[in-house]
């Protein structure tokens, strides 16, 4: 006759979604023990798309860190960092893929880098509130809100000229991201902003929105 203490363990059928639903293991350090989830019960995160950001002391510093290294290399270039790291500045600086695909032929160097500088902070919020914003080159740059209304997005650059400035739209770039700065703000744009000169009217005078400094704003 069989012993029935020697029998094997009876066995259970295992449920399709129980069966190995965790594995357990015990760690090398006291008692402690891991549970692992397995592959199908982890819920799969989707990657986050953003923009690395990156405040890096002044503004200056903060353009390099910024993917904005060209407008801070030429910056120092013509003197104009030191200006910027000596107050408080508000910076709309181009990319280096944006200046990589500018033609400055004709065009003053210190007035495109000076055209994307305004004295004192405006924050990323406050932007749309300044449709004109007087930059340290001596004319105004716009701030287009149509875009922004329209949109979602807010484009930076040079004014549009003709009836009051009403014609066409803002030449310039989108701003794809705001970094603070010790001593302001960089706006990083995606094209490059150049001041343009007023058109003159069939009486020799300035065609009316388009004299520099004229226009509403900051």
């Amino acid at each position: 006759t069989k012993n029935p203490h020697n029998s094997p363990p009876p066995t259970y059928p295992s449920h399709p979604q129980t069966h190995n639903m965790f594995a357990v293991t015990a760690s090398t350090m006291g008692s402690r023990v891991a549970v692992k989830m397995p592959r199908a019960a982890v819920k799969k995160q989707q990657p986050r798309r953003c923009a690395s950001i990156v405040r890096a002391g002044n503004v200056v510093d903060t353009c390099k860190a910024n993917g904005c290294s060209k407008f801070a290399e030429l910056a120092e270039r013509v003197g104009l960092s030191d200006v910027l790291n000596a107050g408080t500045f508000t910076i709309f600086a181009p990319t280096d893929e944006a200046f990589g695909k500018f033609n400055p032929e004709g065009l003053s160097l210190p007035d495109v880098l000076n055209f994307h500088c305004v004295k004192g902070k405006i924050a990323e919020k406050h932007i749309t509130n300044y449709p004109l914003i007087m930059t340290l080159e001596g004319t105004k740059i716009a701030i287009d809100s149509k875009t922004f209304k329209a949109e979602g997005r807010i484009e930076v650059g040079s004014p549009p000229q003709g009836t009051q400035g009403l014609a066409g739209r803002v030449d310039g770039g989108f701003v794809i991201r705001s970094v603070e700065a010790d001593n302001g703000v960089v706006h990083v744009l995606d094209g490059v902003a150049t001041p343009k000169k007023a058109l003159i009217g069939q009486n020799g005078g300035d065609v009316a929105g388009t004299q520099p400094g004229s226009g509403g704003g900051r």
